[in-house]
């Protein structure tokens, strides 16, 4: 059995969009990235409900962001495990497919993926008992 999958190409040189510090909304191919700032405790926010919604420890993170597609070799923490995991290996174990995987962007700070948008965070970057500033992050399609 054969299978055609016809989807739209991508072009190669889609965009790498800069975060600078203070932007609240980001316009890009896969939807609307809000990035708020919140300060105090964070035991009233408890885990994230969403995978399109990311509580990140502002204190690690180093602007400008880069929010880009994803590319061979990438890697990143997935929360909860202490080793890196390529995207590729990732997107297998997610059970992504082809088409699917061709839509996914990063955001990383400072060359480091701190969150696949509608996915997972970088376990480096989580909320800590430490954690004074956060980064709400928050993805709408």
């Amino acid at each position: 059995m054969v299978w055609l999958i016809i989807s739209p190409v991508n072009s190669l040189n889609a965009g790498i969009i800069l975060i600078e510090p203070g932007e609240k909304k980001v316009l890009f191919e896969a939807g609307v990235l809000k990035l708020d700032s919140l300060v105090g405790c964070h035991d009233k926010i408890g885990s994230s409900r969403s995978a399109a919604e990311a509580f990140l420890d502002a204190g690690d993170i180093v602007f400008p962001l880069l929010l880009r597609k994803w590319k061979a070799g990438d890697y990143f923490y997935p929360l909860g495990m202490q080793k890196k995991k390529k995207l590729s290996r990732f997107f297998i174990d997610q059970k992504l497919s082809k088409t699917d995987k061709e839509k996914i962007w990063v955001l990383e700070s400072n060359k480091k993926i701190i969150w696949i948008p509608g996915l997972r965070i970088d376990d480096r970057f989580k909320l800590t008992a430490g954690t004074q500033s956060i980064l709400h992050l928050q993805l709408e399609s």
